[in-house]
């Protein structure tokens, strides 16, 4: 009996002394003056790269230009389960959730889905798991055959029952993590990422014309759950003047704060692009992008890219579907949208669309007129 109260007593001390100094090393930090927690890290083995935007802005077209690295692991829009499984929370109130999935997804931690996925048996149970490359190779999926570029049907066919283990082993056998996220409304939610000593992170932030955002949100009936979380309206149809007052707002600060007085830790490590900018020179960029984060280009990559941003590569019916001309897509709402909605819109997000360089019209006729250009060049650098 002694003996077991002196292994107690002995396991409490060691527990005391274990959690007092986890408080102290709290404290110290705590002590340290701003610069040094901004300071820039050292850059580890393994870049992990955060798109963020937000839904229809063509963020999904670019996740796939780096999915279809072989040297990048890929995950599109991973924290929908979080949003879901606490939909009657405010974004700003999940932004913590939300931020911490993506930090374990970095490090290749794949058990914090679990408690936003109960069963958590299959791959398959994770939203766009089939959007992912290396989640489709033969070496996370044997019964997919050897190919440079997805297949998404035969993946969704042949890979179904792949267990959720096998997607940390895919994580830890590349050397990029890339996540795509719609669900951040600020930019400052992301510092404790930009911090953490075990990330190497680069952000690019992805905008699009809001009117192009509505027009596509027209022909995409899934966004029920994200709009009324955004809109505070889950006992009412969200109403869309109000989602996009809060999305056109999101983007315009998280630009600001980019801009504005940004802390050492966002230099060299943000980008802010436009999508009628990235389908004018898609190659350029993504060479760009490539060098940024410390990858090779492949030729077929190269192919790829310029097949379907023209509309000559094959028809791809699965989920995501991106063949067609680029340049005529981005400008398909002039034709789509009604022009009483395009005034209303242009009313609601008018700060935002100055910001960032698009153009108002001011009757149908100029809405109609495809020589008039609404793109207009950027003034500040959207490099830091």
């Amino acid at each position: 009996m002694v003996g077991r109260c002196f292994v107690c007593k002995l396991y409490l001390l060691v527990l005391a002394i274990v959690v007092l100094s986890s408080l102290y090393s709290s404290w110290q930090l705590q002590k340290l003056p701003p610069a040094f927690l901004n300071k820039p890290l050292t850059p580890k083995a393994k870049t992990h790269l955060l798109i963020i935007s937000t839904w229809r802005s063509g963020s999904s077209f670019l996740g796939q230009l780096f999915n279809h690295s072989p040297d990048v692991f890929y995950l599109l829009e991973p924290t929908r389960a979080v949003w879901f499984s606490m939909a009657e929370k405010s974004p700003y109130f999940l932004h913590t959730p939300v931020r911490e999935l993506v930090r374990s997804i970095f490090r290749c931690d794949m058990q914090a889905f679990l408690p936003y996925m109960p069963k958590g048996k299959f791959i398959s149970e994770l939203f766009g798991w089939h959007e992912s490359r290396a989640l489709c190779s033969p070496k996370t999926c044997s019964s997919m055959p050897p190919s440079d570029i997805i297949d998404r049907p035969e993946c969704n066919r042949t890979c179904r029952q792949v267990p959720f283990e096998k997607m940390e082993e895919a994580c830890k056998a590349h050397s990029h993590v890339v996540v795509k996220e719609v669900r951040f409304l600020d930019l400052e939610a992301l510092y404790p990422l930009l911090r953490d000593p075990h990330l190497n992170l680069k952000i690019i932030h992805l905008v699009r014309d809001p009117r192009a955002i509505v027009s596509s949100r027209e022909s995409f009936l899934e966004l029920e759950v994200d709009d009324a979380i955004i809109s505070n309206a889950q006992k009412a149809t969200p109403n869309i003047s109000v989602v996009m007052q809060e999305i056109c707002g999101a983007q315009q600060r998280m630009y600001q704060t980019a801009l504005r007085d940004p802390p050492p830790l966002l230099k060299d490590r943000y980008i802010m692009v436009r999508y009628e900018d990235l389908v004018k020179d898609p190659l350029g960029h993504l060479r760009t992008w490539y060098k940024y984060i410390g990858l090779s280009m492949p030729s077929k990559l190269q192919s790829w890219i310029y097949n379907i941003t023209h509309g000559s590569g094959p028809k791809d019916k699965g989920f995501m579907p991106f063949t067609g001309d680029s340049l005529k897509i981005a400008q398909h709402w002039r034709d789509r949208l009604e022009f009483k909605k395009v005034q209303r819109l242009q009313d609601v997000c008018k700060q935002e669309m100055a910001m960032f360089g698009y153009r108002l019209v001011e009757n149908e006729a100029e809405q109609k007129d495809m020589s008039l250009g609404l793109v207009l060049p950027m003034k500040p650098k959207s490099r830091l």
